[in-house]
Order: C-alpha cells, then structure tokens, then sequence
C-alpha cells in the first residue's frame, strides 16, 4: 500500500489546447483487391488533413486491425508528432474504433472521416462557421448529405425558417459534385438524385 497522498490528486486540470479533435479509423488488412491502392489513397488522405488544418487540431488514428506495412507508416507519424494519439486495436469494427478514438478525450469539436477522405482548404473553417452560426447545430458533414437535413434537425429548420440565414445554395464545385451525384453501374453512369 502507498503512503501518503497522491501529489496530482486535487490539482485542476489545465485548460485543454485542442478546440478540435479528428478521428481517422482505419482498416487495410492487405494490398490486395478491394484494398489494392488503400495505402496510397489513405497517404494522401492525412497529406491533405496536415495541409488545411490549424495548430489546435488534435488528431486520433485508430489503426482498426491493419496489416503491418500499414501500422509502420502510422507508427512513424506519431513518431514524427504529425498525429497527437495513435490506437491500435484488432479489427473491432468501425464504430467500435471510432469510441475508442473519443473516449480519455474532451475536446468541444470532433470530425470522424474515413480514410478515403481528401480534405480541401478551408474546410475547418467552413465548419467552425456553421457551428457559430447556429450554435444548436450537432452535425456538419463534410461531403454532401442527400436531404439529411430532413432527419433529426427539427430544431435547427424551426429555429431558423424565417431567417435569411438559412438558405440553399449552389454548389460552388460543379466537377465534385457529379462525383457524389452519379453511380457507374456496368459500362453506364447513372445520376442518382
């Protein structure tokens, strides 16, 4: 048994210097496949995060059961402290990692974003504006989300109605947006909204 009194015990916590929390879950078991080029794209993926992000962004990847070239690369950006937190996990599921991500964590703000994701300029920004904006929305989506504001954002359509500050506007990248609006089944694009 320990004698005494622990030192940290009833000191406060310091104020936290993250506003911002990013959760990354990954899953490439192999380089084969569906996973052929995973290890490119998800280069790519935090290349573009480190690009448009500011300095009180806190970054968590799960490494969700990936195989051992993929946790190499991993292992040597928390080394670099380019990601603050690095969790490996067996493959436990995207929602499971995803809890792992946030829990010991308490920071006002998380995007979760799949691996795939490439992150343009200003999008941190964008975001921060919407939650300023309307202070009660819970959701932001970083790509487009067909007609998700007709589910569970009563509040946030009641509240600002009226207001000219809710409004829809037109995409400002046509070319992205086709990506997100048409399918490729077979030899055929088919649009889908």
């Amino acid at each position: 048994m320990r004698i005494g009194f622990n030192p940290h015990k009833d000191k406060p916590l310091e104020e936290e210097e993250f506003i911002h929390q990013i959760i990354i879950p990954v899953f490439i078991p192999n380089h084969e496949g569906y996973f052929k080029d995973s290890l490119a794209i998800l280069k790519l993926c935090l290349q573009s995060l480190f690009a448009t992000i500011h300095s009180r962004t806190f970054i968590t990847v799960v490494n969700n059961g990936s195989d051992s070239q993929v946790t190499e690369y991993l292992d040597e950006l928390y080394q670099q402290k380019r990601i603050q937190e690095l969790i490996h996990t067996t493959n436990i599921g995207k929602l499971n990692a995803i809890l792992k991500g946030l829990s010991g964590n308490n920071i006002e703000l998380v995007t979760i974003a799949d691996s795939d994701v490439l992150f343009l300029s200003d999008w941190q920004i964008e975001t921060n504006r919407v939650f300023a904006k309307f202070p009660r929305a819970g959701v932001v989506g970083i790509v487009p989300q067909f007609k998700a504001y007709t589910t569970l954002c009563q509040n946030v359509i009641w509240d600002n109605f009226w207001k000219k500050s809710m409004q829809f506007i037109p995409v400002k990248i046509q070319k992205l947006w086709k990506c997100f609006t048409q399918v490729l089944v077979g030899d055929q694009v088919i649009q889908i909204i």
